[in-house]
């Protein structure tokens, strides 16, 4: 009797802590409408009376899964030029290299118009931890992102702020499952 009821508490026990497990466990992320790869396809840098626009796109890719993204963009018209010799660029092909390309990537907190990203990796060496704030509109498979403000990572802010937002937009390449 002492070997059954011994053996009925630990199932009981035992039953607990998945029933609690089952309860405390995250729920499927599927409403996240961002989730998946998308294609850069224009930028637009926006001040109070003029907008500039890159038309058509360099390469560059926005990348959401359930707790992180990525972003990589090219900030010129024209396409980046390849060095001379990959393996061993010259001092003025790094530089050009570097300001060809913005990039970060990170964890985000999402809202239904809002996307606040935390940069883990950086272009940029020592933005890790800054934050930076769009607004976005989803309109079929086309993405509207308009970064409207940054924080860096001691509270300072950039000297565009308050000045310009960077819109982009961008084409639904695919979508991402949730496990």
């Amino acid at each position: 009797m002492k070997k059954i009821l011994g053996s009925f508490l630990i199932l009981c026990f035992a039953l607990s802590c998945i029933s609690e497990t089952k309860q405390s466990a995250p729920k499927e992320v599927n409403d996240n409408t961002l989730l998946g790869s998308w294609d850069m396809k224009r930028i637009e840098w926006i001040t109070a009376d003029t907008v500039y626009t890159i038309e058509k796109a360099q390469p560059g890719i926005f990348m959401v899964t359930p707790t992180r993204y990525s972003i990589i963009w090219t900030p010129t018209q024209e396409p980046r030029k390849a060095f001379e010799k990959l393996s061993a660029p010259t001092d003025e092909e790094i530089i050009a290299g570097f300001r060809s390309v913005v990039f970060n990537a990170g964890t985000y907190v999402r809202t239904d118009s809002t996307l606040t990203t935390e940069a883990h990796i950086a272009k940029v060496p020592g933005f890790e931890g800054g934050i930076q704030y769009y607004d976005y509109q989803l309109s079929a498979d086309t993405l509207s992102l308009t970064m409207f403000d940054e924080t860096y990572p001691d509270g300072s802010k950039p000297d565009w702020a308050g000045t310009w937002k960077t819109r982009f937009i961008m084409k639904r390449i695919s979508t991402e499952k949730t496990p």
